[in-house]
C-alpha cells in the first residue's frame, strides 16, 4: 500500500489503515457503515465481492463474522476468510459460490470498474457491477439478511434502486465519513432481504 498520490500522503484515512494494520483505506467505510446500520454481527456468514487486497474481508473477520471472498485479483490469505479467485459478472464465479452449500447473512460488494476518465462509461460499469452483486445476494442471502453495494452516483442510480429496494425491508443510500469528499461514490444499503421462495427442482 504505497502512496502513489499526493491525496494518498495526504488521506488522514489512509495513514490510519496503515497504523492498524488494514491493507486498505476502504476498511474504514465498512466500519463506519457497520456501526451506523449494524449489518454485521459475530458468527454471521458474509459475502465480500470484489474483495481485494481483503479491507473489508479484515473487517468482517474482525467483527466475528466467518468471510467468503470474491476478486477478480489474487488476494493474500486472511485468517477465517476462504478466497475465491473469479469474476463477479460470469455465471461460472456463481456456480462456485454454490457448491459451498451455504445462506449468507450478509452480502457485501466494494467492486469498483477501472476507471477510464469517461464519466458515464464509469457509472455505467458501476451500475453493472452492483447488478451482479445483487444477483449474488438474490441467489445466496438468506432471508432477512443484509445487503451493502457500491455505485457510483449518475443517470442510472434511481432506476437501480428503484428495481432493487423492493427486495428489502429497510433500503437507503448512505454515504460514510471515510468516502472522499469528492468522491462520486455511494452505498446502497438493503436490511431485511424479501427472499422468494426457492423452487422445487
Amino acid at each position: 500500500m504505497k502512496p502513489r498520490r499526493t491525496k494518498d500522503r495526504q488521506d488522514y484515512y489512509y495513514w490510519k489503515a496503515k497504523e492498524k494494520g488494514y491493507r486498505s483505506r476502504a476498511a474504514f467505510k465498512l466500519l463506519q457503515i457497520n456501526k451506523k446500520f449494524n449489518l454485521i454481527k459475530p458468527g454471521y456468514k458474509v459475502l465480500d465481492l470484489g474483495a481485494s487486497p481483503g479491507g473489508w474481508s479484515q473487517v468482517a473477520a474482525e467483527l466475528g463474522a466467518e468471510v467468503v471472498a470474491i476478486d477478480l485479483n489474487p488476494m493474500p490469505p486472511i485468517e477465517g476468510v476462504i478466497f475465491i479467485k473469479g469474476d463477479i459478472t460470469q455465471k461460472s464465479t456463481l456456480e462456485a459460490v454454490k457448491e459451498l452449500g451455504v445462506d449468507f447473512d450478509a452480502v457485501i460488494s466494494d467492486a469498483s470498474p477501472k476507471l477510464t476518465g469517461k464519466w458515464t462509461i464509469d457509472h455505467l460499469i458501476s451500475i453493472d457491477l452492483a447488478k451482479a452483486s445483487f444477483n449474488f445476494a438474490k441467489n445466496f442471502l438468506r432471508h432477512g439478511g443484509n445487503f451493502l453495494v457500491k455505485v457510483f452516483q449518475g443517470e442510472e442510480i434511481e432506476a437501480f434502486y428503484k428495481d432493487i429496494a423492493p427486495n428489502f425491508r429497510f433500503k437507503k443510500f448512505h454515504s460514510p465519513q471515510a468516502s472522499r469528499k469528492r468522491s462520486a461514490e455511494v452505498y446502497f444499503i438493503g436490511k431485511g432481504f424479501k427472499r422468494k421462495p426457492r423452487k422445487e427442482k
